[in-house]
């Protein structure tokens, strides 16, 4: 059977979802298809929480699709009366040689973001459970949250086929091939679709569709993600009016990221290093157990920055990082295909732009895309 379609959007994760979101609002005939279904846990976007942060450490070039990101994050709530997003503010923790509160501040100065920078003993005042000693400071940012991922997306899904997009879960997209002035896609159980143009947002998988020139620059790892639970006593400290989403650098340069429960799905404090316990894997391989030594190392460094969670970790699962060299993003249109765009290898940090990269491909997909915001993420820079 073929069908016709002006966009079709393969991979409906994060980046996905947004895509076709955004599509749908613009009116158009658009199509999204993923492997699995819409609460799957295989890739990169599922779970219960995520983080949002405008003082970004990792540099300034993020701030306009942050700011973008911010408003549409903004705009989505305004479609549901889930709670999408959770106002808990951000602490940023790094000793003085470290590079995350000296990031952090520069991004915030110059992006206007609210924020306070916050000596050893203001976050010991301030946030008692942390500790911390007399070389470490913070900055803290009024305006973070947190993100009720698996619901944010799922509500995307839901705007967008109330706005006439179609959603095919269970099917495999086999091929992406010219065909005249037109894409075609095959799925695995020989159905065609034939489109204008074509988003690619399968995370991990994509190196599976897109030419050399985007496989080539990633590398797919599964991370490991651990739930912590409160000392009795002190369970009220760790709530998400209480409780900051957090960055902690260690001298060491180990980086712990961590979000207070935000749903009673998932109990317990979120935590997890963003730079150690990535493991290379192909999305096919199987997930097996965490390996002990990890589950050993994560409970040394909960024990030294928050005393006051329990161990061993209540739960533990992982996730996929679909990496580059530089640990950015790889967001564009083919070279080899101009009816092709792609968004993937987010490295591990890239949930919390899905809004803004969805809606910029939408752009690029209908052919009035304004590049500029997406320009640093262009897989050329490592030829």
């Amino acid at each position: 059977m073929r069908t016709r379609y002006d966009v079709a959007v393969v991979g409906l994760g994060i980046m996905g979802a947004s895509t076709l979101w955004r599509l749908a609002l613009k009116g158009v005939s658009v199509v999204g298809l993923d492997t699995y279904g819409p609460a799957n846990e295989l890739g990169s976007s599922h779970g219960i929480s995520r983080i949002f942060r405008r003082a970004y450490w990792e540099g300034d070039k993020y701030l306009p699709l942050l700011n973008h990101a911010d408003e549409l994050w903004g705009s989505l709530q305004t479609t549901t009366d889930t709670k999408l997003l959770h106002r808990t503010g951000g602490i940023f923790i790094g000793s003085k040689s470290t590079a995350v509160v000296a990031g952090s501040a520069r991004t915030a100065q110059i992006g206007g973001v609210e924020h306070e920078i916050w000596t050893a003993q203001d976050i010991r005042e301030r946030l008692g459970v942390f500790a911390v000693n007399d070389d470490m400071h913070a900055i803290y940012e009024p305006g973070a949250y947190a993100i009720a991922a698996q619901d944010a997306k799922l509500q995307m899904l839901e705007v967008a086929t109330r706005n006439g997009a179609v959603t095919i879960h269970g099917q495999r997209v086999t091929s992406i091939i010219p065909h005249g002035r037109t894409m075609l896609l095959e799925t695995a159980a020989s159905d065609q679709i034939e489109v204008e143009s074509v988003v690619v947002t399968t995370g991990p998988w994509i190196s599976s569709i897109l030419p050399p020139q985007v496989a080539r620059n990633i590398v797919p790892s599964r991370v490991s993600v651990y739930w912590f639970r409160p000392a009795d006593n002190i369970s009220a400290l760790f709530s998400s009016e209480r409780f900051p989403v957090f960055l902690y650098e260690q001298p060491s340069g180990e980086l712990l990221y961590g979000i207070p429960p935000i749903d009673s799905r998932e109990p317990g404090v979120k935590i997890g290093f963003h730079n150690r316990q990535g493991i290379p894997s192909s999305p096919e391989d199987e997930c097996g157990s965490i390996d002990p030594q990890y589950l050993r190392h994560i409970e040394r460094a909960v024990k030294d920055i928050l005393p006051g969670l329990n161990t061993p970790p209540i739960r533990a699962r992982t996730c996929f990082y679909t990496m580059t060299r530089d640990e950015s993003f790889l967001i564009g249109t083919s070279v080899e295909n101009s009816r092709i765009h792609y968004a993937s290898a987010c490295s591990g940090h890239g949930f919390k732009f899905g809004p803004a990269v969805g809606d910029i491909l939408a752009t690029l997909a209908v052919g009035d895309g304004d590049e500029s915001m997406i320009a640093a993420f262009d897989s050329a820079r490592f030829d």
